[in-house]
């Protein structure tokens, strides 16, 4: 069972004694449920709840594709205390899976013109390998070890079976090389935007 985008919510309320996670360790407690997830976007809101130590699953949303990096520290972090990671929205709400100029909009808000022109870029990247972006944005989660689980929304019963093969796709590590080196800079990304609290280095 998740606690599901606690960001929404106000964190000492959520926390205080009698509040949802004392009820959800309260079920974990009784047997009602087997284990607590976290779960939701905003990395530096994520992690205070994470070091309440209450947590076995971490799902990130949005914040772990081809463009974004956001949940990369949030990640390690969880797996440093054991916890299963489970990577969803992939496609960052649509864009890395729709046509070109189809979809403008990253994580459900308008993208950045870095986030777009990587996007392009990766785009003409993965046609030079004869492949799709769509497919490299469902393997790069795949790929990764780290993750227990990809979460992949389909909107159309025909997009099954591609997602399926996409997500075992033998892809060249040249590709992958290439695609790193065209990711935006952190100040783009959906977690660092004008946050002051977050590094000014960009990486």
């Amino acid at each position: 069972m998740h606690l599901h985008d606690p960001e929404f919510h106000d964190f000492a309320e959520l926390t205080a004694p009698g509040g949802a996670v004392d009820a959800l360790v309260e079920a974990r407690e009784r047997g009602l449920v087997s284990h607590l997830g976290l779960a939701g976007g905003r990395v530096q809101e994520m992690r205070r709840y994470l070091e309440l130590g209450v947590f076995e699953v971490l799902l990130v949303h949005n914040r772990w594709t081809l463009v974004d990096r956001s949940a990369g520290d949030l990640i390690d972090e969880a797996l440093a205390r054991g916890m299963g990671v489970v990577n969803a929205a992939v496609y960052g709400g649509g864009i890395l899976a729709a046509p070109p100029g189809a979809v403008t909009d990253y994580g459900y808000r308008p993208a950045p013109e870095a986030v777009l022109a990587a996007i392009d870029e990766m785009r003409r990247a993965c046609a030079r390998w004869a492949t799709d972006l769509r497919t490299a944005a469902l393997r790069f989660s795949t790929r990764d070890p780290r993750l227990a689980s990809t979460v992949v929304g389909l909107s159309k019963p025909e997009r099954v079976e591609p997602a399926i093969a996409a997500a075992s796709a033998d892809l060249p590590d040249e590709l992958w090389r290439e695609l790193e080196e065209l990711v935006p800079p952190r100040s783009s990304w959906l977690d660092f935007r004008d946050d002051p609290l977050a590094p000014s280095k960009e990486t």
